[in-house]
């Protein structure tokens, strides 16, 4: 979360036009505040196949909170600047279901008294809602503006494999074939990636346009914490560090140097593919399922064409996090939650409709509140579960979600569009499926690789990257600094790998023109913004979980 100058004429027909759309129902020619009418107004961006006035949850909620909800819509690549076009209008809806505020777009509309702060709302209304953001790590954090008031909600998704996504799969028929064993360092690693190439495989590949999927945070992490997504399309990181209780950057460490020297001399041996730092993920795919790569980071194995006839889904398990020659053995840590807000109500909502909003998010707040929220009312995508059915961690599930039914566009549900609160009790309430199993590819699978090898590799203090809330006076400057910065880096990091600039002999000329980018200012904004670092030491594996989906995987359950 870049704009050119047009002519003001121009602009302001053009907002015209767009408002003239946006601000009207499908044609009706309704004001976008529609208190008086009995209606209350609201702003989303709805996904593939939702149809909002026809969906199920829409007549479901409806009903069952005394609504009439006049929808004003934008597709979600123009829901962003839509936004802020009905906000600068004045003619703006009573809520923002599916909005997109960064912080300081709550401040700044929070100042202009635009959006209504909801503190003794939820307190009063909603106390599902005012649970969560006390129990739920660094939500309360995020909603909290410097005033002290809550000004919107974000969509909350637990999500442990999540946490963890930056992961590095590889292919173990492959290992089998070869007598090789699972590597653990750097060393065998590399030595893994020899014999791959030995044999006319793509060692090492990765892609610029997938979840987590470029290569370079992995390998990393064996040398200095590394937080980034380098070289992804539309990837910002901050490269923070946090060395007793300060803020550090981590690109300019001598680790640093190091790791950069490790992932040269992988691409130089020809041992990580040339085309990682700039292919797209179906190029990737391709390859892979040709059988020529052996090795892949991602989210999720996703570039592996599953399907319930292939064993792909047993083929491709995590390698876990790399041990450097130091010792240092980390995994990026992604665990902070949502940044900015989704819900928010505004100055045009009535007293009666703030409280049914209210209710409404106190039901969502549940987890059959949000399976009927993401799925539509029980029956069609799910059903209660049985007794004896079990949920990811061995405990009692709540309900059965029938995956195979949202494989493509479905109007059942919202489908995440919206505040929801997939919070962990909702993520462990479904039925298990088995981890190498085609239903479990996706979860089971994703929750048993990250417990086993994942979790806990992270420092116990990372610094608090999204929920940290920069000063509005400060806000555009430091967004500079950041984009500056990282751009800087990242050149920089792909010229001494490929080799057109040399570790040894450039690196200095690199820390000083890192530096020159007002780097000390950058990281004292940082530093004031934090308050304090993020405690990461609740977010462990636990072992009665693991033993469960092994037994899944067993079939012993």
């Amino acid at each position: 979360m870049k704009s050119s100058k047009k002519a003001v004429l121009s602009a302001g027909i053009a907002t015209l036009l767009v408002l003239g759309t946006v601000g009207c129902d499908s044609g009706t020619g309704k004001s976008n505040s529609s208190s008086s009418s009995g209606e209350i107004s609201m702003f989303a961006s709805p996904g593939v196949g939702v149809n909002l006035k026809t969906n199920a949850f829409t007549k479901y909620i409806e009903k069952k909170f005394n609504m009439q909800i006049n929808w004003v819509q934008a597709p979600s690549s123009d829901a962003s600047t839509k936004q802020s076009l009905l906000l600068s209008s004045g003619d703006y809806p009573d809520v923002f279901w599916s909005g997109s505020f960064s912080h300081q777009d709550i401040l700044k509309y929070s100042q202009e008294g635009i959006l209504v702060p909801l503190n003794s709302l939820i307190k009063k209304y909603a106390p599902n809602v005012w649970k969560g953001i006390q129990t739920v790590p660094g939500l309360k954090e995020d909603v909290t503006a410097p005033d002290g008031n809550i000004y919107g909600l974000p969509g909350v998704n637990y999500c442990f494999h999540c946490d963890w996504s930056n992961k590095m799969w590889i292919n173990t028929t492959l290992l089998k074939k070869y007598g090789l064993q699972m590597p653990t360092t750097t060393q065998q690693f590399t030595h893994v990636l020899q014999v791959f190439k030995q044999h006319g495989l793509i060692p090492l590949s990765g892609d610029t346009d997938g979840w987590n999927s470029e290569p370079f945070t992995y390998l990393m992490n064996a040398f200095i914490y590394d937080d980034g997504n380098t070289f992804t399309q539309g990837a910002q990181s901050d490269y923070f560090d946090i060395e007793n209780g300060k803020v550090t950057f981590a690109p300019i460490q001598p680790q640093w140097k190091q790791g950069l020297e490790y992932v040269h001399t992988l691409y130089t041996e020809g041992l990580l593919d040339k085309q990682a730092l700039s292919q797209q993920s179906t190029v990737l795919q391709r390859e892979v399922a040709q059988g020529k790569v052996g090795v892949i980071p991602g989210g999720t194995p996703g570039v592996v064409n599953y399907t319930p006839t292939s064993n792909n889904y047993k083929v491709w398990q995590t390698v876990p996090p790399l041990k450097g020659p130091d010792g240092v053995q980390y995994a990026a840590f992604y665990g902070m939650g949502s940044s900015g807000a989704t819900f928010t109500i505004t100055n045009k909502a009535t007293k009666s409709q703030e409280i049914q909003l209210m209710k409404l998010l106190n039901f969502m707040w549940t987890p059959i509140g949000t399976e009927t929220f993401d799925y539509g009312p029980p029956g069609q995508l799910w059903t209660l579960a049985k007794k004896g059915q079990l949920g990811m961690t061995g405990k009692q599930a709540l309900f059965k979600t029938d995956w195979g039914k949202l494989i493509g566009p479905q109007n059942e549900g919202y489908s995440q569009m919206g505040p929801m609160f997939q919070n962990e009790a909702w993520r462990n309430g479904d039925v298990a499926a088995p981890p190498f199993s085609y239903n479990g590819v996706n979860q089971s699978l994703l929750q048993l690789e990250t417990e086993q090898f994942y979790a806990g590799h992270q420092p116990q203090y990372v610094y608090p990257s999204g929920i940290a809330w920069i000063p509005s006076n400060e806000a555009e400057q430091y967004s500079l600094y950041q984009t500056n910065i990282d751009s800087f880096v990242e050149q920089w990091m792909s010229e001494f790998i490929i080799g057109s600039k040399s570790i040894n002999q450039d690196w200095n000329t690199y820390v000083k023109g890192v530096e020159n980018l007002s780097l000390k200012q950058y990281l004292q904004m940082a530093q004031t913004a934090m308050k304090q670092p993020f405690d990461t030491s609740s977010f462990k594996s636990d072992p009665a979980d693991v033993k469960f989906l092994l037994s899944l995987k067993s079939g012993k359950n």
